[in-house]
């Protein structure tokens, strides 16, 4: 039984029994005043449908707050799948340390003993340097990965700079990466490259061994990177992510 029978049924009573040049216009407007007629010039909020995304207004246009929400949603979803594919790659790997979600990005941490662990997974997330974001003991950078925004942490990775430069003969720091020009470097395709002197701005110029050519070390690690010290004993490099081992594009 509708509950507002008995009020409204009082109402209509009291209108009939009332002088009224008009009975039928005072019952309305008793109604009306007590609320009991609908108004379809008033919203009286919004009818939800449930669907498979959640719950979405039924059968009427979106409003601006609302879009915003649902992308927002959107995001959180996709940067939880994400996160679920990186850590089932990372898991593997010795540098690994945690993937955690923090609403539409992703916050990256790993343990970082050499620089060309960092350097290889920096080139995964797309990560840029930035020389402002040192810590004592950890160095972050932003990046991106499937369209998800990612902050990368390297600790330990300033001991690693540390260590890296006093091993090196003639040390040179580029991008977050010290670089030992006395020795010659390998190229992500195996492509071997040598030291062949510096620009006016002191910027160091290398040649791939065979080639006359001299390419500047940055154009090289952003074009063949990442570069990592020739070496006659076993690295700690990680391999490089490629589409068949990551699921995905190629780091």
């Amino acid at each position: 039984m509708n509950s507002n029978l008995p009020r409204a049924t009082q109402l209509v009573r009291e209108a009939i029994s009332a002088p009224s040049s008009d009975t039928a216009a005072a019952v309305v407007q008793a109604l009306n005043a007590a609320g009991l007629l609908a108004d379809p010039e008033r919203s009286y909020g919004m009818l939800l449908r449930r669907t498979p995304s959640g719950w979405t207004p039924a059968d009427q246009p979106l409003t601006e707050l609302e879009e915003q929400a649902l992308a927002w949603d959107a995001a959180c979803q996709h940067a939880r799948q994400v996160a679920t594919a990186v850590e089932a790659l990372l898991k593997g790997s010795p540098e690994f340390l945690r993937v955690q979600v923090d609403g539409d990005r992703l916050i990256v941490s790993l343990h970082i003993t050499d620089q060309a662990q960092w350097a290889t997974w920096r080139q995964y997330f797309a990560v840029q340097h930035d020389p402002g974001r040192k810590l004592p003991h950890v160095q972050a950078g932003e990046g991106y990965r499937d369209g998800v925004r990612v902050t990368l942490l390297g600790y330990d990775m300033p001991q690693a700079q540390a260590d890296a430069a006093a091993r090196a003969k003639q040390p040179y720091e580029f991008d977050g990466i010290v670089y030992d020009l006395a020795r010659p470097l390998r190229d992500a395709d195996g492509g071997i490259w040598h030291h062949q002197g510096e620009r006016e701005d002191g910027m160091p110029l290398l040649s791939q061994a065979g080639r006359m050519e001299r390419c500047s070390l940055a154009n090289t690690v952003w074009q063949a990177g990442p570069l990592t010290p020739v070496s006659d004993t076993p690295s700690t490099q990680v391999n490089p992510v490629t589409a068949d081992s990551a699921g995905g594009e190629a780091a």
